[in-house]
């Protein structure tokens, strides 16, 4: 394992009702090392329950305009730190260990970005969370580097957001590692 900065970053209003409760997967990493992982809370809501859960969690609140996931995304990396990117997803985070061993392997370059394995795998599954509205995406770990390389998210997508950012990270020839670290 080597040294880097991590950035989580939750859309706060993607992940809704889950939000505390991916908090809570996520957090242990935020509070283990400061210096190495923050965790941010990206909000368009105003919600006024937001700062107080952020507070819980050790996480900061990043307020942004109304937009698409996208530029809520784009808008908030612009302020954040980190040389490795980290989406859980919503509901598919299943352990602190999990997410530090995928942005280790990014942060070593092994790999420029690395999916989170899912939670939501056969096709009810995939419809509840359709009918839902939860974002697409399994949730992603990627290098700052390449997120910046091909110009971060569109900013017009909404739920797909994250999936198509993987499938340009494909198209551009990034290095992709699918499923759960070994």
């Amino acid at each position: 394992m080597i040294d880097f900065t991590g950035c989580i970053l939750i859309d706060a209003r993607s992940a809704g009702s889950h939000l505390p409760r991916q908090l809570a997967i996520v957090a242990p990493l935020a509070r283990a090392d400061a210096a190495l992982f923050s965790l941010r809370i990206v909000d368009d809501t105003g919600d006024p329950r937001l700062p107080r859960i952020a507070q819980r969690y050790l996480a900061r609140l990043i307020s942004v305009s109304p937009a698409p996931l996208g530029q809520r995304l784009n808008d908030a990396i612009a302020r954040c730190n980190g040389e490795v990117l980290i989406f859980p997803g919503i509901g598919n985070a299943t352990s602190a260990e999990v997410l530090l061993q995928l942005a280790n392997e990014v942060a070593e370059g092994g790999f420029d970005a690395a999916l989170l394995p899912t939670l939501h795998r056969g096709p009810l599954q995939r419809l509840l969370a359709r009918i839902r509205r939860l974002p697409q995406s399994e949730g992603l770990c990627l290098s700052r580097c390449w997120f910046e390389r091909i110009g971060g998210c569109d900013p017009g997508h909404d739920d797909s957001a994250l999936d198509e950012l993987l499938e340009r990270l494909r198209a551009c020839g990034a290095r992709v590692k699918a499923g759960a670290p070994r």
